[in-house]
């Protein structure tokens, strides 16, 4: 029994360092494709041995490595961490869970097109509830490999998620027929050779596709700004808002030319902002008078704003009452020219706990429990639909904030609503100098290549950079440095075959999961059947 045990710790271990590698070091994706090979054998051994703590033994390789890739989350509140943490890997281990029922009752492929069914379902739902934490989405950890995956400009980045699951089982079957069943000569050569095909086609398509891949679209000059105002101690009231405005402009101005289209800051570089009289801003005014000096820019700022009213029917589903009015606070980005304000996206994949409290009008006292594990006391409102900005020449810019790049089906709208190149604004120094704000940046990564759209990824303190359209980071800057920098971004127009059809595979994989639990349901209902009679 003591090899046994061995044996288990081991195929544990070796999930959590395969899935975990990916997401942490850079050009090691293609080990993640094997990922799920030791969770297949460890299902096998537990059964076979009929181990007790079955489900225990299969939670922890997902608790494992959700802590090995976002244990960073502690740094804004540990117990907030521990939470995310353990209820992220409950649901991936609910989905492990039905596996393991499902190929009781059915045998052969079918329980594994199930689990591949299942995972990517929950993958794409996953995108879509208020309680949302899409950063683990296996297709997310080609970020540190973009050259393995240009293909996404085809099925996004759950074509990823497609080929780690396809492959792991193909691989499983393989070593579980030339190590332990007796498979036939026929049946292992088939294995061996979708085995090659699923290790080699996609990487070479990948690579045929990148060497044909050419920057389309006008060239603009776009000036980013990376303020590096601690987050914890100055950004919040530890310095006065004209300090970090003086910042801004002594950073932007040395870079700034007749070309210069765009200058982009970060997310909330500013507060306070009263959206019904933006001139009672002082960042306002600053960008105001910094814009008299190059009239041909547009800004794009990132603030905290509010919208006040005179009864709780005008706001959104998150209005707070303050004396005898009304209000809904937004985490916003603007495009100002010299006329002012011209137009407003407000952020709409908000954060759980510390933006929005999930299902609160359910659920009245979730947001108690949320604030004893970090989050907020209140939640920002949103936008019901996504929209993009445009500058005064008719440009349209899409504006993602924060982690509202991980979610690649919600991001490629972007382009399909006429985004020629897309701001990913952010302050990711919450998380200090740990592995989330290189993740945040190398996301972004995936996202040019499913739209081939540059990025401009603008951070307070973290990456600042350009992405082209290929994936490739042209520049960036350091951790912790203020700075600016400035490149040009291309203004394609033509839209990715993802940018038109989005997440087809999640949509094909909920269809076919919700077929294969019924007939499971049918065989439930008809083995009682038989039993009674």
């Amino acid at each position: 029994m003591k090899s046994v045990r061995l044996r288990i710790w081991g195929l544990i271990a070796a999930f959590t360092v395969l899935a975990s590698v990916p997401f942490l070091v850079p050009h090691s994706a293609i080990v993640g494709v094997v990922a799920f090979v030791p969770l297949f054998a460890l299902a096998d051994l537990l059964e076979e041995h009929k181990v007790k703590h079955q489900n225990w033994l299969t939670y922890f390789p997902f608790l494992f490595f959700n802590a090995a890739t976002t244990f960073w989350i502690c740094w804004i509140s540990v117990a907030g961490a521990i939470a995310a943490i353990a209820l992220n890997a409950l649901q991936m281990f609910f989905i492990f869970w039905l596996f393991r029922k499902f190929r009781k009752r059915f045998t052969g492929a079918l329980p594994y097109i199930f689990f591949i069914a299942a995972w990517i379902a929950w993958e794409r739902v996953y995108q879509d509830v208020e309680i949302s934490w899409p950063w683990l989405i296996l297709g997310e950890s080609f970020a540190t490999s973009p050259h393995l995956v240009q293909w996404y400009e085809y099925t996004g980045f759950l074509g990823g998620s497609l080929w780690v699951l396809t492959t792991s089982t193909v691989v499983y079957h393989l070593l579980r027929g030339s190590f332990k069943f007796a498979y036939t000569r026929r049946i292992r050569g088939a294995l061996a050779f979708a085995t090659a095909l699923l290790l080699i086609v996609p990487p070479v398509v990948s690579a045929v596709i990148y060497d044909n891949v050419e920057e389309k679209g006008e060239a603009v000059e776009v000036v980013a700004i990376q303020p590096n105002i601690d987050a914890y101690y100055e950004k919040h009231g530890g310095l006065d808002q004209d300090i970090q405005d003086s910042i801004m402009v002594a950073l932007a101005e040395p870079l700034m030319s007749s070309r210069t289209r765009y200058v982009v800051t970060p997310e909330t570089f500013t507060f306070d902002f009263d959206l019904d009289r933006p001139s009672t801003n002082g960042t306002y005014k600053h960008v105001l008078e910094f814009l008299k000096r190059y009239p041909g820019a547009d800004f794009l700022l990132g603030s905290v704003t509010y919208r006040f009213y005179s009864s709780k029917a005008q706001g959104t589903s998150a209005v707070k009452p303050i004396g005898n009015i009304w209000y809904d606070s937004f985490n916003t980005a603007m495009m100002i020219d010299t006329t002012g304000i011209m137009n407003l996206y407000h952020k709409s994949k908000l954060v759980p706990g510390t933006e929005i409290i999930p299902y609160q009008r359910f659920i009245p006292f979730l947001g108690k429990i949320m604030s004893a594990f970090g989050g907020s006391a209140g939640s920002y409102g949103r936008q019901d639909q996504l929209s993009i900005l445009h500058g005064r020449d008719g440009l349209g810019v899409g504006a993602m904030i924060c982690y509202e790049s991980v979610y690649g089906d919600y991001y490629r709208q972007t382009a399909k609503l006429g985004a020629g190149f897309v701001a990913v604004i952010t302050n990711d120094g919450w998380w200090g100098d740990t592995p989330g704000y290189k993740q945040h940046f190398r996301y972004a990564q995936l996202r040019a290549i499913e739209t081939r759209r540059d990025v401009v990824h603008v951070a307070n303190t973290g990456i600042t950079g350009f992405i082209d359209q290929k994936g490739d980071v042209t520049q960036h800057t350091g951790w912790w440095e203020p700075v600016a920098i400035k490149g040009d971004v291309h203004i394609n127009k033509d839209l990715t075959f993802y940018s038109v059809n989005g997440d087809i595979i999640g949509r094909i994989c909920c269809f076919l999961f919700l077929l294969l639990t019924a007939a499971w349901i049918v065989r439930l209902i008809m083995k009682k059947g038989t039993k009674k009679d």
